[in-house]
């Protein structure tokens, strides 16, 4: 069985004493392409609590009542691990090129709803920034290999032979919690066609580019499945309708 991402992201986790907040994000490692951690949320949007929470504590989604089960109370996901504990890439890379030191006076409000701090001025002035090298060895640094399904969903896809597209999904096992296909919209190349491209085939994730690298040239992208002829791929009830009739409603649009 596959199940979409984008699908599991708007899930309800149940806790074993029941239903509270839902899925942020899924982080997985890119060199194995298998699920690390389920981002998420409880309590109310700002005052609530995000937490990591480990594959060996998810059970079986249920897409009829879609539940992100969890063998956590609901005080126990409050006391999970932040994001910042074992942050992404694209969180590693933030965090590097503002270092603690230079983020020790907070942002303050100048006039309306504009931040401020010396840190911030002197970079809207011009003045030298620190070093890409010494940012890199003051900034925190983590996992090289853990990235954001949520943040590489935004990436363009590049075949050898040029970009084809850009990745608008993600096809999860979640019997082993593997990453298997990255889902990939063609856009101005094919218009309105979706194909399931197997992570076989995936060479690198350029956080830097904002790109997805295969090692394959887009004819055999366009050879690939098309979405909506993968077999084992299953749905919420919900997900089958947006994709039937679209994104608003239950008209098609």
């Amino acid at each position: 069985m596959l199940l979409s991402c984008n699908d599991l992201m708007t899930f309800v986790i149940r806790a074993a004493d029941g239903r509270t907040g839902g899925v942020d994000d899924i982080y997985f490692d890119d060199s194995s392409w298998t699920v690390r951690y389920l981002v998420a949320h409880t309590g109310f949007f700002l005052t609530g609590h995000q937490g990591l929470v480990g594959t060996a504590l998810l059970g079986a989604p249920d897409l009829v009542k879609q539940e992100f089960p969890v063998e956590l109370t609901k005080e126990e996901l409050k006391s999970t691990p932040s994001p910042e504990t074992d942050a992404p890439v694209g969180d590693q890379e933030a965090r590097a090129a503002y270092p603690p030191d230079d983020t020790m006076w907070p942002p303050i409000l100048a006039g309306t709803g504009v931040p401020f701090s010396p840190g911030l001025a002197m970079e809207h002035l011009g003045f030298e920034q620190m070093p890409d090298a010494k940012r890199r060895e003051k900034g925190a640094r983590g996992d090289p290999h853990l990235r954001s399904l949520a943040e590489v969903s935004t990436y363009a896809v590049e075949a050898k032979d040029g970009e084809f597209g850009s990745a608008s999904d993600f096809l999860i096992n979640p019997d082993t919690w593997t990453v298997q296909f990255v889902v990939v919209d063609t856009g101005k190349w094919l218009p309105g066609r979706r194909f399931a491209v197997t992570t076989d085939w995936i060479s690198e994730i350029d956080w830097p580019a904002g790109k997805i690298h295969a090692d394959v040239d887009r004819k055999q992208i366009e050879d690939a499945p098309r979405l909506r002829d993968v077999e084992d791929l299953k749905l919420s009830d919900q997900k089958m309708m947006t994709e039937r009739y679209g994104a608003v409603g239950y008209w098609p649009i």
